[in-house]
């Protein structure tokens, strides 16, 4: 649904057993106010995008500073790393499921075999939602990991040689040389990822359905019970205006700290 016109619907009483746009005013915004769900599913939002995004950072950033290097075969292991790319979200999404399972997935299989008790991943109140960002790094992270190579592979090398002339150790060459001048590639990847991860519906919906209770209800998500599942879409159009208040405020602030870098 177009922002502009969801923006239209959340000011009046639309749903799907009375599809009349009758005007309601800031009912549904005072609605977000007294929803007893929302608090929780915002903070669940929030935990989702900040564990996903950062945890994808770090690691496609490394994954691509170990595919830059001048080895033998490393075209193979560039190609290895394309694969989750190359899988459909919802197949992706089966797979993880058949994995976690808890009687017949092979995590707990393994965990098993070396002592470790078994866990309910997807129905735990504590092991559900890491669960489901697990799952998302899966394909998140090659996603960073190949823009980053992207920037590693148009740098110039004279930057890095000069600073190794200079006595500089491979972990200051990374910090002070490579990180700098990929920053403008990591920062879009970021973007990128960010708005991704607020999008995120068919996981949660495959995996964990929202549940255990609310505990992996996202925003997003959350919306789509409401449009879908209560035909309450004046008030889903008013969580959508949310999500876009919410993807609005990490994307600002990743905008100004790249800026303020540059500056």
């Amino acid at each position: 649904m177009p922002l502009a016109a969801a923006f239209g619907l959340s000011f009046t009483g639309y749903t799907s057993t009375n599809p009349v746009a009758s005007w309601v005013g800031l009912r549904n915004y005072r609605l977000l106010f007294s929803d007893p769900y929302v608090p929780g599913v915002l903070i669940t939002t929030a935990l989702f995008a900040a564990a996903a995004v950062v945890s994808e950072a770090v690691i496609g950033t490394v994954l691509a500073l170990l595919l830059a290097r001048k080895m033998r075969g490393v075209s193979i292991y560039r190609v290895l790393y394309l694969i989750p790319l190359m899988v459909a979200g919802i197949a992706a999404a089966v797979s993880w499921k058949a994995l976690l399972n808890t009687s017949a997935g092979w995590v707990n299989s393994i965990i098993h075999v070396v002592g470790i008790p078994q866990a309910n991943w997807l129905a735990s109140p504590t092991l559900a939602l890491p669960s489901i960002v697990i799952a998302d790094i899966w394909t998140g992270a090659p996603v960073v990991a190949v823009l980053v190579l992207a920037g590693l592979l148009s740098m110039p090398e004279d930057p890095i040689e000069a600073a190794r002339i200079d006595g500089a150790s491979q972990l200051q060459v990374v910090r002070f040389v490579i990180l700098p001048a990929v920053r403008p590639v990591l920062g879009f990847a970021i973007i990128f990822r960010t708005v991704d991860v607020f999008r995120q519906f068919g996981l949660i919906q495959i995996l964990t359905g929202g549940g255990p209770g609310v505990k992996t209800t996202t925003l997003n998500y959350y919306i789509y019970q409401n449009v879908f599942t209560y035909g309450n879409i004046s008030y889903g159009s008013t969580l959508a205006v949310l999500l876009v208040v919410a993807m609005a405020i990490p994307l600002g602030l990743i905008y100004l700290i790249t800026r303020r870098r540059e500056i």
